[in-house]
């Protein structure tokens, strides 16, 4: 068994391992909860400023200022990228025409950290271990992490009943 996964001598008390388990529990769920509290307050805002924005529009008030700011109705274009199945049927390629107008220095490679872990992670276990090239170009570090699931209830006797 690997050092770090041995428990504890008998001798040393449950009782802080459990509070820590308990206040890292407690940390988990406030963090969840702050994460909520923070979507609900976005879309609120949104619909404040949505609201604010009709209002003034129907007051034909396009400026006004109060609590030392000033709000003011501005007029912008917003521009995304089409979907990929309209550049396909459209038979368009995407960073072609980008890279053609002048804006191909705005095209950057990319690879997510996490896309990184995952995708390195699967290889190294199909080809037991990291190809010469992959190791000059991924760091590779051990560590010991806190899983944490949800504890299995137990089933009752007797089977399901309807």
């Amino acid at each position: 068994m690997d050092e770090r996964m041995k428990a504890p001598d008998a001798g040393q008390s449950e009782r802080p391992l459990l509070e820590l388990l308990q206040d890292y529990s407690l940390l988990l769920e406030d963090k969840a909860f702050l994460k909520k509290q923070a979507e609900d307050n976005s879309a609120a805002i949104k619909a404040k400023k949505d609201e604010i924005m009709e209002a003034m529009r129907q007051a034909d008030i396009p400026a006004i200022t109060t609590g030392g700011f000033n709000y003011s109705l501005s007029f912008k274009t917003a521009y995304s990228k089409k979907s990929d199945a309209d550049l396909q049927a459209a038979k368009v390629d995407y960073f072609a025409v980008l890279r053609e107008e002048g804006l191909g220095d705005i095209i950057v490679e990319r690879v997510d950290s996490k896309t990184l872990q995952s995708a390195v992670a699967n290889y190294a276990e199909e080809h037991d271990g990291l190809s010469p090239g992959l190791e000059s170009i991924v760091n590779a570090y051990e560590y010991t992490d806190l899983s944490r699931t949800k504890e299995a209830k137990p089933k009752k006797k007797g089977g399901a009943k309807k």
